[in-house]
């Protein structure tokens, strides 16, 4: 049987709940209700249910709180939220937990039940793949399936078409069913710039965005094939070329029906783009390639629509413009002057806003291009250049896309202030480790700065400035503390303790002890040892 935990407030909604299904007939069973978060939380950890109905507002911690202990529990948990609030953010923060479905107060039977049937198809679907790990494990290897998705994730490198003809070539050693016509890909991208995002709603976006696909595209094309990878969907298609006008309106009505699922998408969007058609799987790679550049321009023509690469009479020079801001940049890092660098991106966006037909890609291209500049000449790691190249690609907007170069070169610029600090303050940091070794001998303010290589008179305004105490005064505090040190933890007398911390007369430095703490150093060690 699937167990049912109902968490919610309202007790009589709770007794409705009971009432209105037909519980074993469904194969479930109701195991307890909870009236609060906390009481929820408790039920969660001692019972493990396989559903939870939960209302969004409860005292003592909400749903979402609910939900996200469950799945801390690792609880294989299907979640159905109740509430009498029609409201947005709640919808959206229960997206992130994995909701399977969202209704609002007052419940009605019909829809009570759809969302239970659907959950319990969703446990069902775990409960196979669980039993069935090493089967699944199989499929998922199975050569045919990977011999599909060989052949888009080998076009950038190459393709071998062997000794038939290109059609019956790809066919035979990619387990495809292609037919004569045409071949196009249409690339989707999920974009999230600089905004976090949850791994579990990225997943759910793309999965969704497969599902939407095959209903589409299966009665349409000879052959087609899906494959995702990170934030992006290929769709490999062939399709009859007398039936070009129905597979562009298929693909204007995927993208309008994922539009429509922005409660999903949460805090992302996306783009998409159609590749060049051709007429032969020879030329995927520049279908694939078209399509992939098209995604540049949503940039500036904006997400959520269809995409085609623009024809352009070849790519323009960029070089010189690209080359003139690095050197104003460059110059803003060196000053470690923020206010400059916000100056200077100010300046290259006129510029570029100036600029008759620049496209998307350019865009991208030019501010990937100045960024990795910044970063290469700062000796940032090639993972961190890549990843920055990868933001840019990830932008939905213009302003995001100059954000994420702002954001660049102002993390350069703290980090170079950070290391000029670090620089300032190392003769400090190696007077400071010498002192401490030294304490007990007859060191002076001279012979501490000649190792550091200042004046003694600089020297001695800098490590004031830096540790606010002179130099004598910090090492008598060296001197006192190893004295309070050795008077609690050990028996050595107090002449012998005179001597290791550095002082040759008794008298002198009972005196300084009594100043520094306010007592004599035997009453000290009464008081502390």
């Amino acid at each position: 049987m699937i167990k049912v935990l109902v968490a919610d407030d309202e007790k009589k909604l709770c007794r409705l709940i009971a009432m209105l299904c037909d519980w074993d007939s469904m194969g479930m069973e109701i195991i307890g209700f909870a009236h609060n978060g906390p009481d929820a939380i408790k039920a969660l950890e001692e019972k493990k249910p396989d559903i939870l109905i939960v209302d969004i507002r409860m005292p003592g911690c909400d749903g979402i709180e609910v939900i996200g202990k469950g799945r801390e529990l690792n609880l294989s948990l299907e979640v159905i939220i109740v509430s009498g609030y029609a409201d947005f953010a709640y919808a959206k923060a229960a997206i992130t937990h994995g909701v399977s479905d969202y209704l609002l107060k007052p419940i009605k039977k019909t829809e009570l039940e759809e969302a239970l049937w659907q959950a319990r198809k969703n446990i069902e679907k775990k409960r196979k793949r669980a039993a069935a790990g090493k089967k699944l494990y199989e499929y998922i290897e199975d050569e045919n399936m990977k011999r599909r998705h060989d052949l888009i994730f080998d076009l950038p490198m190459s393709v071998s078409f062997g000794q038939n003809s290109e059609i019956e070539s790809v066919n035979e050693q990619y387990y495809y069913h292609f037919e004569s016509g045409y071949f196009q890909f249409l690339v989707l991208c999920l974009l999230y710039g600089m905004r976090k995002y949850d791994k579990k709603a990225l997943q759910k976006t793309l999965d969704g965005f497969e599902a939407t696909i095959h209903r589409e595209l299966s009665d349409l094309c000879s052959d087609y094939e899906i494959c995702m990878e990170e934030n992006k969907c290929y769709v490999l298609c062939n399709y009859k070329e007398d039936r070009e006008q129905e597979f562009r309106k298929a693909v204007r009505v995927i993208i309008n029906k994922l539009s429509a699922k922005r409660f999903e998408m949460w805090k992302m969007t996306f783009s998409a783009a159609l590749g060049k058609k051709v007429k032969s799987p020879v030329n995927l790679w520049d279908s694939l390639e078209s399509a992939l550049e098209s995604l540049k321009e949503a940039i500036v023509e904006g997400c959520e629509k269809l995409l085609e690469r623009p024809e352009q009479e070849g790519e323009r020079d960029w070089s010189l413009l690209i080359a003139r801001f690095n050197n104003e940049f460059d110059k803003a890092i060196d000053l470690c002057d923020e206010q400059l660098i916000d100056e200077c991106i100010k300046k290259l966006e006129a510029a570029l806003g100036r600029e008759n037909d620049i496209l998307g890609r350019d865009y991208i291209n030019i501010i990937a291009s100045v960024g990795m500049h910044a970063m290469t000449k700062s000796g940032n790691e090639n993972e961190e250049i890549m990843g920055f190249s990868e933001r840019c690609e990830l932008c939905q907007d213009l302003d995001e896309l100059f954000g994420v170069l702002k954001d660049c070169l102002n993390k350069i610029t703290r980090r170079n202030l950070r290391m000029q600090k670090e620089d300032g303050r190392r003769p400090i940091r190696i007077a400071r480790q010498y002192m401490q070794n030294h304490y007990m001998e007859g060191i002076s303010l001279d012979e501490i700065a000649g190792i550091v290589g200042f004046s003694p008179g600089y020297f001695s305004s800098l490590i004031k400035k830096e540790m606010g105490i002179g130099f004598s005064e910090y090492l008598v505090q060296l001197r006192m503390e190893k004295a309070k040190e050795l008077l609690k933890g050990t028996n050595a007398n107090i002449k012998d303790i005179c001597n290791k911390v550095g002082y040759s007369d008794l008298k002198h430095f009972n005196a300084t002890f009594k100043k520094y703490t306010g007592i004599k150093p035997g009453e000290y060690r009464k008081l502390y040892g």
